[in-house]
């Protein structure tokens, strides 16, 4: 990856986590609150049989709504499971208050051990967080690669990303590593990849 593509990324990735690190919990609270009953309107999670699902963490759009109604309906829910720098994989949880460890070696919240792995190809939808996201439906993250390397193993399911509006740019810099997600739902807009 050129220079300044890497140099260009690292910029916004400063800027971004620090306008997150700074909001409030109200911002938060009320914009997820949105966020989550248009993600309703727009996606029949109904047909939808296993999905993937981040667990917010620093300020990222809460997806615990989404994690319980799933769980509800009998809709399998998976979470990423930090293996090392690097690598993740998925494991279902089956009820997001005892299923999930919030001292984690990254901060974010994952499943514990005994939950059961499952497989990345069996997944029909995943819905990701990132730092920023464009026009384009692409999105950056933190840099290691965790959600491109598991969305080039299961290129058939939904990608959605969840997000404010703030951290949506007419474009982001990108490079042939970088997966394109379907559609990014933030409080006041909808983009769909084309």
């Amino acid at each position: 990856m050129p220079d300044t593509i890497i140099k260009e990324k690292n910029k916004i990735r400063t800027l971004f986590k620090s306008i997150r690190s700074n909001l409030n919990s109200d911002f938060v609270e009320k914009k997820s609150a949105i966020i989550y009953r248009k993600f309703l309107r727009i996606v029949n999670l109904n047909k939808f049989d296993s999905i993937c699902v981040y667990i917010d963490f620093n300020n990222e759009v809460s997806t615990k709504s989404i994690i319980n109604y799933a769980i509800k309906n009998n809709i399998k829910v998976s979470i990423p499971y930090i293996i090392d720098e690097y690598k993740m994989k998925l494991k279902y949880i089956k009820d997001y208050d005892k299923d999930i460890n919030r001292n984690t070696k990254f901060g974010n919240g994952e499943p514990f051990d005994y939950c059961k792995d499952s497989s990345i190809k069996e997944i029909s939808m995943f819905i990701i967080p990132a730092l920023a996201f464009d026009e384009y439906c692409n999105r950056l993250g933190f840099g290691k690669g965790y959600y491109d390397n598991i969305l080039k193993l299961n290129k058939k399911a939904l990608r959605i990303g969840l997000a404010y509006d703030y951290q949506i740019l007419p474009n982001l810099p990108k490079n042939n590593n970088d997966e394109i997600l379907d559609i990014i739902i933030s409080e006041n807009k909808v983009i769909k990849a084309d």
